[in-house]
C-alpha cells in the first residue's frame, strides 16, 4: 500500500492551529485593505462614488475565499500554516483538497468564524441576555468540543469537508 503524504506527520492541535490562524489574519488584513479598502475609498473619495455594503462585504469576502481556497488547493497550506509545518489533507486518502472540497472547508470556516466574531461582539456589547448570542456562541464551542474530543482531532469545518489539517514530522 502506497504511503500518503498525510502519513509524514501527525494531527494538528488546536494551539498551533489558533497560532496560525492568527497569521494568516494578520497577513490577510493587510491584503483585504490593499485588494478591497484602499479602492474604495479611492472611488469614494475621488469619484464620490461609494459601492453598497453588500458589494464591499462580497468584495471582501471573494478576496478572503480566494487567499484560503487557492493556498489550500494549491499547495496544501496557506501562509500562515507554512512556518508551524501544518498541511491540509483528505481525511480518508491523504489526496490534496480539490476546489469543491476547499470551498466547503472554506464555507465551514467561516460559518465558524463569524459565529466567534458575533459572540465577541455581544460579550463587547454586555448583550449576552441575548438569544442569538447563545446561538453563536454555540457554534465555535461544538467546533472545538468537537476537536478536544475527537482522536483525529477534526474541527467542524475539516469533518463537513473530509479533510484534516496535519503537521509534518521534523526533520
Amino acid at each position: 500500500m502506497a504511503e500518503s503524504s498525510r502519513d509524514q506527520g501527525s494531527r494538528a492541535g488546536i494551539v498551533v492551529r489558533i497560532l496560525a490562524s492568527a497569521y494568516d489574519l494578520t497577513i490577510l488584513f493587510g491584503v483585504t485593505m490593499i485588494l478591497v479598502g484602499i479602492p474604495i475609498t479611492i472611488s469614494d473619495q475621488a469619484l464620490g462614488i461609494m459601492p453598497p455594503q453588500w458589494l464591499q462585504g462580497l468584495l471582501f469576502l471573494t478576496v478572503v475565499g480566494a487567499y484560503f481556497i487557492g493556498f489550500w488547493v494549491r499547495g496544501g497550506a496557506t501562509t500562515g500554516m507554512r512556518p508551524w509545518k501544518l498541511r491540509l489533507a483528505m481525511l480518508e486518502t491523504g489526496d490534496p483538497l480539490t476546489p469543491f472540497t476547499a470551498s466547503i472547508r472554506f464555507a465551514g470556516l467561516m460559518v465558524t468564524w463569524m459565529a466567534l466574531s458575533m459572540t465577541l461582539w455581544y460579550i463587547a456589547t454586555k448583550d449576552t441576555n441575548h438569544f442569538l448570542f447563545f446561538v453563536a456562541a454555540s457554534i465555535p464551542a461544538l467546533s472545538m468540543l468537537v476537536m478536544f474530543l475527537s482522536k483525529e482531532k477534526l474541527a467542524l469545518h475539516d469533518l463537513i469537508s473530509g479533510s484534516t489539517v496535519y503537521r509534518l514530522k521534523l526533520k
